[in-house]
């Protein structure tokens, strides 16, 4: 392994004097400040993606990205002897935002407020990169993949304190699941998503507190890999649904973060009913149920027991905090 990394670290003009292991990556100390050493196996096209993204950050001000250096061939992949790919990128140091910190936390939904309202790039036609997949057309796949999962479990004789669990919890979420989706179809989504293309509006992708930094009054958004061309509010209900799962969802957190994002960049209406849908949407539950459904059945984990009976213990004041967001959201 360290065979391969100095491999790699030769092709690049920089002298490193240490090197330390992070999530996923090697931190470089060098001659050129913090760098970071990442195996990343995409095509040239996503990365120069990536790199107009962070370019076009620079030039409105928004100075400290972790850009991708390029090596002494000019590109910035390098390939090691085994047929990866690796990259370095420019990197700071500074503390991952607390999620449990009233403080850090609305100053992270208000720097994404930020970021979206710096990340409009018009124009982007075969070199961008966009959603994947539609909202609508994710919540009809994973709202017929619970159906037949429920289908499944209770097909089988004997049933396991999980599937007896899921089953049991099946009825308030999956109505959950079908309100959302109704309420998605009689909103105008489609209008939402055709102005997000003409506008070119690039949501982050992966707005997570692992890649929020506080550098003293400085935050720093690290990795871009999922940025795309997509609708900016799914960054925020990512970031907001998180932080309520960790702090009991606290009605009057989640509203002072939305206050946050708002006071950078103030969501239009058809916005606030996309938040308040996908919020009402039970993510967590389907996600469990994916994983049962995808996994040895034979086998299962007793941590998602755990996770299956916070979800439930968390549902009363879940219940509370969607109604006082819609409230305030419609």
């Amino acid at each position: 392994m360290e065979d391969k990394l100095e491999e790699v670290i030769r092709q690049y003009p920089v002298q490193v004097r240490g090197k330390k292991r992070t999530r996923g990556a090697i931190l470089l100390d060098s001659d050129q400040g913090m760098l970071l050493l990442k195996e990343y196996n995409v095509s040239p096209a996503r990365i120069e993606f990536e790199e107009k993204l962070k370019a076009h950050l620079e030039l409105q001000g928004y100075s400290r990205v972790d850009v991708t250096r390029k090596n002494r061939n000019g590109e910035y992949r390098t390939r090691d002897n085994y047929g990866n790919y690796w990259v370095i990128r420019q990197w700071y140091t500074g503390e991952e935002c607390n999620i449990r910190d009233e403080t850090a936390v609305q100053r992270g939904a208000a720097h994404l407020g930020r970021l979206h309202r710096l990340l409009q790039i018009p124009g982007q036609k075969e070199e961008a990169f966009y959603q994947s997949e539609g909202i609508p057309q994710e919540m009809e796949r994973h709202n017929r993949e619970m159906k037949r999962v429920r289908s499944y479990i209770r097909s089988k004789k004997k049933k396991n304190e999980m599937e007896i669990c899921l089953l049991n919890s099946f009825p308030i979420f999956y109505q959950q699941a079908c309100m959302a989706q109704t309420l998605l179809q009689d909103s105008d989504y489609e209008q939402l998503w055709e102005d997000t293309l003409r506008q070119g509006r690039v949501r982050h992708g992966n707005y997570t507190y692992h890649n929020i930094l506080f550098s003293g009054e400085e935050i720093i958004t690290t990795s871009f890999e999922r940025a795309e061309i997509g609708i900016q509010v799914v960054d925020l209900y990512g970031f907001l649904r998180k932080v309520m799962e960790k702090n009991g969802w606290n009605w009057e957190l989640g509203s002072q973060l939305i206050a946050a994002y708002q006071g950078e960049r103030p969501l239009e209406s058809r916005e606030k009913k996309l938040l308040y849908i996908l919020l009402l949407y039970p993510q967590k539950y389907w996600k469990l149920v994916n994983f049962y459904y995808n996994g040895r059945k034979s086998w299962l984990p007793a941590k998602n027991l755990e996770k299956l009976m916070r979800i439930r213990g968390q549902e009363e004041e879940r219940v509370k905090f969607l109604n006082e967001a819609k409230k305030l959201l419609f």
